[in-house]
């Protein structure tokens, strides 16, 4: 991985005591966040059941999706388990349709392994587990580039005089193990968790959120163009606006994204269309409105884009569509009673 240039000596005492307390608040609010989904699903508990106990709506095409640190195939209305319930988190098909990038996580660390559509797992890609706790390292967010041969991730380049702070940036590796060594794309903010979210376009670019700290130590969140590795890119929504969790019609016409606009507690589902080649989207319009909302993907011919959401108030989260082209259609429920994940997107193929 890429080396990290030394401090100078002049970061002073007064730059170290915001980072400690910017620190310090997200590990508070982390920790509030987790407390209100632990009561949430304790109150729902009785609700909840396992995917393959079910049957939801028929949607085109094959989704994975995530529960209970397992991946399930969900395809005409039924669920298939494809791994057991031992940390399986965020899959991705190539879209040659012949492999699946997932992260199996730890208590300390997590990986990528590289997977067949039925899950039997073919090779672990990462080996971020240390002798030192300390230099465990984190990959998350896998997605595979257009040609299916190039893998992009989410992962925590350490810093030499903190090996506790996690600000990840976008790797690149090829797809085929043995892997070949990974190049990182972007430079993430300090002390604001990084990079992550990368989505690969047909031109080699990369779409991805940017996270951003302001003069008043506020934490932003923007969707960000970076049209090469290592270059600066630039913001195609404003650090305000808050939004993230960026996916990308098939044709590369229409960007969705979720926006809080300053809140915490509800966020939009926006689509907007997008010029890759002029680096800038449309006026953005909300489809879904001050809801929690998560995890936007597109179906793969573009009619449709599934997220995730509670289904009753106070409730685990469920599936959801809506249709990009009409803003009026109100959104559809796909699932119920499940308590899918609503960091690991879902991931449609034909």
């Amino acid at each position: 991985m890429s080396s990290v240039e030394a401090r100078p000596v002049g970061w002073n005492a007064t730059r170290v005591g915001i980072a400690a307390a910017l620190v310090a608040a997200m590990c508070a609010f982390g920790f509030g966040v987790y407390h209100a989904a632990a009561l949430l699903r304790a109150a729902t508990k009785t609700q909840v059941q396992r995917p393959t106990e079910t049957r939801a709506a028929v949607l085109p095409g094959t989704m994975y999706v995530e529960q209970s640190g397992a991946i399930y195939r969900f395809k005409q209305g039924s669920f298939v388990r494809i791994t057991p319930e031992d940390g399986w988190t965020q899959p991705a098909i190539s879209p040659d349709g012949n492999w699946i990038v997932a992260v199996k996580r730890s208590l300390d660390r997590s990986d990528l392994y590289l997977l067949r559509p039925n899950g039997r797992v073919v090779a672990q890609l990462t080996h971020n587990q240390s002798r030192d706790i300390g230099r465990n390292h984190w990959a998350f967010y896998p997605r595979f580039g257009p040609d299916s041969s190039t893998l992009y991730f989410s992962y925590d380049p350490k810093d030499p005089y903190n090996s506790y702070r996690v600000d990840l940036a976008i790797f690149a590796t090829k797809a085929d193990p043995p892997s070949s060594p990974a190049v990182q794309w972007t430079v993430p903010n300090e002390y604001t968790g990084g990079d992550v979210d990368p989505v690969p376009l047909r031109d080699g670019g990369l779409i991805y959120t940017k996270f951003s700290i302001d003069d008043n130590s506020n934490v932003h969140s923007q969707v960000w163009l970076q049209a090469r590795r290592g270059s600066p890119g630039v913001g195609l929504t404003k650090a305000a606006d808050d939004c993230s969790q960026p996916a990308v019609s098939k044709d590369e016409t229409l960007l969705a994204m979720v926006c809080r606009h300053g809140g915490l507690q509800s966020a939009d589902l926006e689509v907007a269309s997008l010029d890759v080649a002029g680096r800038a989207i449309g006026a953005p319009a909300p489809y879904v409105k001050e809801k929690l909302v998560g995890s936007p993907s597109f179906s793969p011919d573009g009619t449709l884009i599934a997220f995730m959401a509670p289904g009753d108030r106070g409730g685990p989260f469920q599936l959801w569509t809506v249709a990009p082209n009409s803003a009026q259609t109100p959104p559809s429920q796909v699932t119920k009673n499940l308590d899918l994940d609503p960091t690991s997107t879902p991931n449609w193929t034909t």
